[in-house]
């Protein structure tokens, strides 16, 4: 229950925030196209896929992902991110908008994507030659794939023999992270989601949610050092966050007043 009431919030985001947020003319924030990576409509197509083939579903669901299949089937509104950007401090995880404070915590990440925020987090700077021969082929086999590599590896791969499973489970942990949870500017994996695809039978355990924010954190202090026009990590969970907090919790106002 809790998970759909996420995924209603998320669907009912853009509309609602757009209502608290003056988005400016394309001309005044000198727009140029995809500054963020974070792309839930390609996980929402991905499901309609995987909702098909019932084996593929259990397996998600059995891997902790199954509140990712309430991402909104849209691609998100670049110039309102772009304003929740602007107001994101990274020095204290919060968002400033007029007279409303949103703190960002792996908690509220974990509740908003349906992730675990429990459990060990993942080391993402594991090194190779530190990995078991079988992790090491694991790593050799996955660094170099791309989204759509991935994308044909999931609908291609039957999950019949526990073999083929592990795979599976290995290309959608890697999709996931590549367009949604850990997206960034290059056409391969990003490091940091390597070292996901070693450990499956506890993947559910794991704390998704640290995972998320602190590769989401580093990124925006690169980008705003460096004034980056592409944006990386998840920032569409921060719209979510923004969004819930200033309409049910601390900072939410009376419609009437």
């Amino acid at each position: 229950m809790a998970k759909k009431n996420a995924a209603t919030e998320s669907k009912a985001v853009a509309k609602s925030t757009k209502k608290q947020i003056k988005v400016p003319a394309k001309s005044a924030l000198k727009y140029q196209g995809h500054e963020f990576r974070c792309l839930p409509k390609t996980v929402a197509q991905m499901f309609i896929y995987i909702n098909g083939v019932p084996e593929k579903r259990a397996l998600v669901d059995d891997m902790g992902f199954g509140g990712l299949s309430y991402l909104p089937n849209e691609y998100l509104n670049q110039r309102l991110l772009k304003q929740i950007y602007d107001r994101y401090d990274v020095h204290d995880n919060t968002i400033y908008f007029d007279a409303a404070a949103v703190k960002i915590t792996t908690d509220k990440i974990g509740h908003a994507l349906g992730l675990s925020s429990r459990g060990t987090p993942y080391d993402t700077k594991v090194a190779r030659n530190e990995l078991s021969e079988e992790d090491k082929e694991v790593h050799d086999y996955f660094k170099g794939f791309t989204t759509v590599a991935l994308q044909d590896l999931i609908k291609a791969t039957p999950v019949d023999t526990e073999e083929n499973k592990k795979l599976w489970m290995r290309a959608f942990i890697l999709f996931v992270q590549k367009v949604f949870l850990l997206p960034n500017s290059t056409t391969k994996i990003c490091a940091a989601a390597l070292p996901t695809l070693f450990d499956l039978e506890n993947t559910r355990n794991r704390n998704w949610a640290h995972h998320v924010h602190n590769f989401i954190l580093q990124e925006l202090k690169k980008a705003k050092r460096k004034e980056s026009a592409a944006i990386h990590g998840c920032c569409y969970v921060l719209m979510i966050i923004y969004f819930h907090e200033t309409q049910f919790g601390e900072n939410s106002r009376d419609p009437t007043a």
